[in-house]
């Protein structure tokens, strides 16, 4: 059976934003903010998304798959998968610790979906360069393809 791309993104998209809000406690409401930016690979991505006096600063992926890798998982074993680890760089002047509910999604040139991962956490005040990190995994690859990384940040305060 033959599916049609189009139509499956159309149903995965929708059922992607539920299936990453769902964390979220009944009752808690917060401010929502989402910003596209390029996928970090060598260097720091700024992000620049505020919230009261709290900003996350810029994103930087670590143990990123290198050619190498690539071309070995593309000719060895193209289901390969890659954890990468995602740190956000904040600062809080705030004299409050902010409750934060963030997610990321690795997309294509397409939209295409290459992987999705994020972390519920806090940022700490009186902090002028603290770091949010969380794993995330990926096709080996599927990593040169990414495009862009979509960020999502629920500020549950």
């Amino acid at each position: 059976m033959r599916t049609n791309p189009t139509m499956t993104r159309m149903t995965l998209i929708p059922l992607l934003a539920i299936c990453l809000w769902a964390p979220a406690l009944p009752g808690d409401e917060g401010t929502f903010l989402e910003k596209e930016v390029a996928v970090p690979r060598t260097e720091k991505v700024p992000v620049d998304l505020s919230f009261q006096k709290a900003t996350l600063l810029w994103v930087e992926s670590q143990n990123d798959p290198q050619s190498k890798d690539v071309r070995d998982a593309a000719e060895k074993d193209p289901k390969d998968k890659t954890w990468l680890l995602i740190r956000f760089h904040y600062r809080n002047d705030d004299y409050l610790k902010h409750r934060l509910q963030l997610r990321v999604v690795l997309l294509g040139e397409k939209g295409e979906v290459f992987g999705e991962a994020g972390r519920n956490g806090t940022l700490d005040p009186q902090q002028k360069d603290d770091t949010f990190t969380f794993p995330l995994r990926v096709k080996t690859v599927d990593w040169p393809r990414a495009a862009k990384l979509k960020v999502l940040a629920t500020f549950l305060d």
